[in-house]
């Protein structure tokens, strides 16, 4: 195999979706001795990450897209045998010798999704960075399929899937824990116009015996003004701590899944790990996440989102232990080994 460096950006920012699941690999990649580098800007590392086992470098000025695509090519330079990797996104374009990861296409779905900045550096960039990438990486076969749609030059068998997981160490049951001081559903994601939160609220008008808990912070790079929806029974929690998070998952009644499109969609697993049961929109990639393990909805209707709820609510005491079990069942499919695997499959390949 040859030397693997990976695009270390990812390291000065707050650990969200794709953040997570570059670190996440890195991880499990170093655990199971797998020799690689990480090549980072000057920029500090983001304290949310423990780097102490991954070999990093830093190198360079900058950490912007200018640093990716113009300044770490100059480090690869004369490093023969060598596959840059790049897990959260667009890798340098100047390198030949590459693999870049697409986790979803959801700006060319619909670009009024997005800023008009973000929807035209994605849309002009990402064809030319899987024209000169050796091999894709992505993240279920749905995001394949879309791949092989918008960009019908990339050939099938050049794109590999690599499902994320669930961190077990971190999600999981706490037995131990105290019933919440009131009776809540939880959603959790970044507050983008695709995650759909505004149909939710409005699906959860009238439902009076359980307050719609929402976990997320805006992103100047997504559109629209979600987030902004008044409601005396919703609580906007904005960005929690893992710790916070964990809790919410265990107390919760269950976890609701609103999004309208996702590359995979790591928070129903998380909240499957840790036995909450999910109730989810009835879309083919969570359709392939979920399988049996989640009761779906539509979610571009609000009264078929309020009358699932309901149900679910009215029914708990059967649903829940259901959901429960298959929840546990359905998540063991994935983890960061499995996905270290995947991607470790697709460098050797190049």
């Amino acid at each position: 195999m040859p030397h693997l460096y990976v695009n270390g950006r990812f390291l000065t920012r707050k650990m969200t979706g794709v953040e997570r699941f570059a670190y996440n690999t890195c991880k499990a990649m170093a655990a199971m001795g797998q020799v690689f580098t990480i090549v980072c800007p000057q920029t500090p590392i983001d304290n949310s990450y423990d780097v102490g086992d991954l070999h990093v470098v830093h190198y360079g000025h900058g950490s912007s897209h200018f640093w990716e695509q113009c300044v770490l090519p100059f480090y690869l330079r004369g490093k023969k045998d060598s596959v840059l990797c790049s897990f959260t996104g667009l890798g340098s374009i100047l390198v030949r010798q590459k693999v870049m990861t697409i986790h979803d296409l959801s700006f060319l779905e619909n670009p009024r999704w997005f800023s008009k900045p973000y929807y035209w550096w994605y849309k002009l960039t990402t064809p030319l960075a899987a024209r000169t990438s050796r091999r894709i990486i992505t993240v279920s076969e749905f995001s394949k399929s879309e791949i092989r749609r918008f960009y019908p030059f990339v050939p099938s068998e050049n794109i590999h899937v690599a499902y994320p997981a669930a961190d077990t160490q971190q999600f999981t049951t706490l037995p131990n824990l105290p019933p919440p001081t009131e009776r809540f559903a939880l959603a959790v994601s970044s507050l983008d116009p695709r995650k759909n939160f505004a149909r939710l609220v409005e699906a959860f008008q009238g439902i009076s015996d359980c307050k719609l808990y929402i976990a997320g912070n805006a992103n100047r790079v997504f559109g629209g003004k979600e987030g902004t929806v008044a409601d005396d029974n919703v609580k906007w929690l904005g960005r929690v701590s893992d710790d916070e998070l964990l809790r919410l998952y265990n107390q919760a009644e269950c976890f609701i899944f609103p999004s309208i499109y996702e590359g995979f969609g790591i928070p129903p697993v998380e909240a499957m790990a840790c036995g909450c049961p999910v109730i989810a929109s009835d879309i083919p990639v969570i359709r392939e996440v979920c399988g049996d393990a989640a009761l779906y909805f539509t979610p571009t209707d609000p009264k078929n989102i309020h009358d699932t709820i309901c149900h679910y609510l009215e029914h708990s005491e059967t649903l829940k232990p259901q959901l429960r079990e298959k929840g546990f069942v359905r998540c063991q499919r994935y983890s960061w080994e499995k996905t270290a695997e995947a991607v470790m499959e697709a460098v050797g390949n190049v």
